[in-house]
């Protein structure tokens, strides 16, 4: 290491470096330049944007192209606020995103002064939009709070974590040194109990159906094995799509918010939503999903297992263990898909009620599929041609294809194509913008042409 001072800030920055994280998106500025002093000893590569929004959301496509936690640094104040939109966006969409901050000096926070910056409570205006938000007052609070985070960005599932720390903490010099913090154990297994109701349930059904989220993306395998032996249909949230190949016969995709896939939900006589909220964003429809039969529930967010959707059987857990337990039990047999028609049926009923926008539309995003590489990945923003794209565009495993679902920010796409295509330069990325969402972060497209992206 080197022999230069160990302030707050260098310790900050190497404990990230020790971490697994190797990129940071952001802003320099006089107020969080000691972070910055500390990158060239951490090696950390550095991504100069054009807006603290844009470090956010190029933060969380690098995280989503990459599966490893993203960092952003942001001035305090209105570097903040600037990246809270970005910030709520991974939030709903469960991204593991770092963000520190600077905040005003120690004797001046919460004394209404007027210093420059100043908020009544900063920590406080991130804590609505993360899973962790800690103020820092000294260097021991600095790791114990960046331990804390760490374990919100690697927890079962992940929220993002902000780290605020003042202006005079940030040059202090400090005897600390950069540590690498113990992993959980994730999700906790699910209990036999839960799995044996649910698999009771399971082996009477005549008409089972699976609807799989972002919670089930690395469960696809026993999915498959589990809708294949009990011949029932597949459908997936737009956060899972691809977790099984929307290829494959049983899955009519992420078609939720179409009448004759509401109608297939409702005829099911067992339902079982695995990694998904069954929210709003799923749906895209001003009525709750009717459901006439039994539900089961498999999820790690107990939050989930207990919201407006209440559940027969609830299975609490990692999604991937609960389908693997319960298809290692299932038997085989014939039934409802065999004699109700492959998936393409219901896609068909899906297509033949597009309009002629629709259908353009469609055409559109085929010709896409057609240009992008079997290994692209698009993301996209908050248009019309992306929600057809969100069913249309035919995804055979995950990863491929990241809408910002739940929150549902204008300017996304640009951004966090940028950082995933940094994350991943060996893959084609395309951002996929309409005409006026792509102006509210268009100017990231200077960012990639510096980058040579």
């Amino acid at each position: 290491m080197s022999s230069a001072p160990w302030t707050v800030g260098r310790y900050v920055v190497e404990t990230l470096a020790a971490n697994g994280v190797d990129t940071v998106f952001g802003i320099p500025g006089v107020h969080n330049i000691e972070l910055y002093r500390g990158l060239e000893f951490a090696r950390l590569r550095h991504v100069l944007v054009r807006h603290e929004q844009n470090a956010g959301f190029a933060a969380d496509g690098y995280a989503r192209a990459s599966g490893a936690v993203a960092a952003a640094f942001v001035i305090s104040g209105p570097g903040l606020t600037n990246a809270l939109t970005a910030i709520a966006q991974a939030y709903s969409d469960s991204v593991p995103l770092l963000v520190i901050a600077s905040s005003p000096v120690r004797a001046s926070l919460g004394k209404r002064w007027g210093v420059l910056h100043e908020l009544e409570d900063q920590r406080a205006i991130a804590a609505g939009v993360t899973g962790l938000a800690r103020s820092a007052l000294s260097a021991q609070d600095v790791r114990d709070h960046l331990r804390a985070a760490f374990a919100t960005l690697r927890a079962a599932r992940a929220r993002p974590a902000y780290l605020e720390i003042p202006l005079d903490l940030l040059p202090e010099p400090t005897p600390l040194r950069p540590e690498r913090f113990a992993r959980g154990g994730g999700a906790p297994p699910p209990s036999p109990a839960s799995l044996a109701a649910a698999h009771a349930l399971l082996a009477e059904a005549e008409r089972p159906l699976f609807i799989a989220g972002g919670g089930a993306r690395g469960a696809g395998a026993a999915l498959r094995r589990l809708v294949e032996a009990t011949d029932g249909y597949l459908v997936t949230t737009v956060a899972g799509k691809g977790v099984v190949a929307e290829s494959h016969p049983a899955n009519v995709g992420a078609s939720l918010p179409f009448a004759a896939i509401q109608e297939l939900v409702a005829a099911a006589d067992v339902v079982i939503a695995a990694g998904t909220e069954l929210s709003e964003t799923d749906v895209y429809t001003t009525t709750r999903l009717a459901m006439s039969g039994r539900l089961v529930r498999l999820d790690v967010d107990d939050f989930k297992l207990a919201d407006q959707f209440a559940a027969d059987v609830v299975v609490r857990g990692d999604a991937a263990a609960s389908l693997e337990a319960l298809a290692g039990d299932c038997r085989t047999r014939k039934g409802w898909r065999t004699a109700s028609g492959a998936a393409a049926a219901y896609r068909a009923r899906v297509e033949a009620q597009f309009d002629a926008p629709s259908r353009a539309r469609l055409a559109a995003v085929q010709a896409l599929r057609e240009s992008v590489p079997a290994d692209g990945v698009v993301f996209t923003d908050m248009t019309q041609l992306a929600y057809l794209g969100n069913y249309a565009f035919p995804a055979e495993r995950p990863g491929l294809w990241f809408h910002p679902s739940g929150y549902g920010a204008l300017g996304f796409a640009l951004p966090a194509a940028l950082g995933a295509k940094i994350a991943q330069p060996q893959r084609a990325v395309v951002a996929l913008a309409g005409d006026f969402g792509v102006q509210f972060t268009l100017q990231e497209l200077m960012t990639a042409v510096e980058l040579d992206l």
